[in-house]
């Protein structure tokens, strides 16, 4: 089991580097193509277009069919396109580009709660959560000055090549080493192959609240994610290299806070504290804390106190991320892979929103104060949905 687990983090790690590198080499593409930020705002959100209209039905293959051959064949195709992104240089070629990228890309976090639901017990589902979750933020925290460095040495398009050759390297590893699906588990099982409950998935209070808030909670985290190099060489005035390390920063702290959320959740449990404590304290601390630090970045003219106010937002923000995911199991652990499709994709049409409307607001505006001030509001926001609504009890 510890194989199929460390390379569901290594596949989270993929997936964001995948992610991220267009966000690295956006200052140049725009150089190259003459493009400004209203047009690479565009680029940014054919990915998750193409990401949130696949989410649900390859939530569905991964409760089927089981995660292992599910999850090989979306690494395959997002890697393919994340290789042939730099052959695209019109502004629709690479938007269709980047949105076969997204589609590629939605079988990843299906597959990994269905492995999550059906082999790890729920006293360790929120670690287990924490840690493979944490493979996103090692992706940012390896892409942004790898990715930078791979830009300086050998140009832009060189980045979409290096990384999408790594996904050739992780199939090659997942079919090897991945524990199969087990009869029984997944695919052959009796409940996996009954009718979808789609009535309580989509409106159980529950279900409602957790894909709301998880909107909430992923606004800000794309809008940093696609928009953080740009920000820190607009606004701070950062060099190529400064960047990369500023950017990977933040990432870090999320990742141990993703490991540091987990951990506690499950150790409470196993303490004796209810499930609705465990869990939904961190995601009220996590997401109410990240929301205010965010208003700190409207003073602040310092730029390694921005990143250091970044920073810290960042790791607040990952308290909540593994609770999202593992309440997911916990309402749902037969149809957790279906759950889990549907607060994603809500979470991200955020993503697709942040990174077009920041791109139009930076345009308009030609500051980063309303950028700022919504990422904020939406971040609290995701609170005051969450308070009334969650809780972590079965819904079927």
């Amino acid at each position: 089991m510890l194989p199929t687990i460390a390379l569901c983090f290594f596949s989270n790690t993929l997936c964001f580097l995948d992610r991220i590198n267009i966000s690295i080499a956006a200052p140049f593409i725009m150089a190259a193509y003459g493009w400004n930020e209203t047009r690479m705002g565009l680029v940014f959100s054919a990915f998750f277009a193409g990401y949130v209209l696949f989410m649900i039905p390859t939530g569905i293959l991964a409760d089927r069919y089981g995660a292992r051959k599910v999850l090989a064949s979306g690494v395959a195709g997002w890697s393919l396109f994340t290789f042939l992104t730099p052959f695209f240089s019109g502004i629709w070629t690479m938007s269709l580009c980047r949105f076969l990228v997204g589609t590629g890309q939605g079988v990843n976090f299906p597959s990994i709660s269905n492995v999550v639901a059906r082999r790890v017990p729920l006293a360790h589902r929120a670690k287990a959560q924490g840690f493979t979750l944490s493979g996103i933020t090692v992706g940012s925290v390896l892409g942004f000055p790898l990715g930078s460095w791979i830009i300086r040495v050998w140009g832009w398009p060189a980045i979409f090549y290096v990384f999408g050759l790594l996904g050739i390297v992780w199939i090659f590893l997942w079919l090897r080493f991945a524990q199969p699906d087990a009869p029984g588990s997944a695919a052959s099982s009796d409940h996996v192959r009954a009718p979808i409950p789609w009535k309580p998935l989509f409106t159980h209070p529950s279900s409602i609240g957790l894909t709301l808030s998880y909107f909430c909670h992923n606004y800000a985290s794309y809008l940093f994610l696609v928009w953080l190099p740009t920000y820190l060489i607009q606004v701070h005035h950062f060099s190529l290299a400064g960047t990369g390390v500023g950017a990977a920063i933040p990432a870090l702290a999320a990742g141990v806070f993703m490991n540091v959320s987990g951990w506690l959740s499950d150790h409470l449990i196993r303490r004796g504290v209810s499930r609705e404590i465990s869990r939904k304290l961190l995601l009220y601390l996590g997401m109410g804390v990240s929301g205010l630090l965010l208003l700190g970045l409207l003073w602040i003219e310092n730029a390694y106190l921005a990143v250091a106010l970044v920073t810290v937002s960042s790791a607040f923000k990952a308290v909540s991320t593994p609770v999202y995911w593992t309440l997911a199991v916990d309402m749902a652990p037969r149809h957790s892979g279906i759950l889990s499709s549907i607060m994603n994709t809500s979470g991200n049409v955020a993503g697709f929103s942040a990174s077009a409307v920041t791109g139009w607001m930076l345009t308009y505006y030609a500051s980063w104060d309303p950028v700022l001030i919504v990422a904020s509001g939406i971040t609290l926001m995701g609170v005051v949905v969450a308070v009334p609504t969650i809780r972590s009890s079965e819904i079927l």
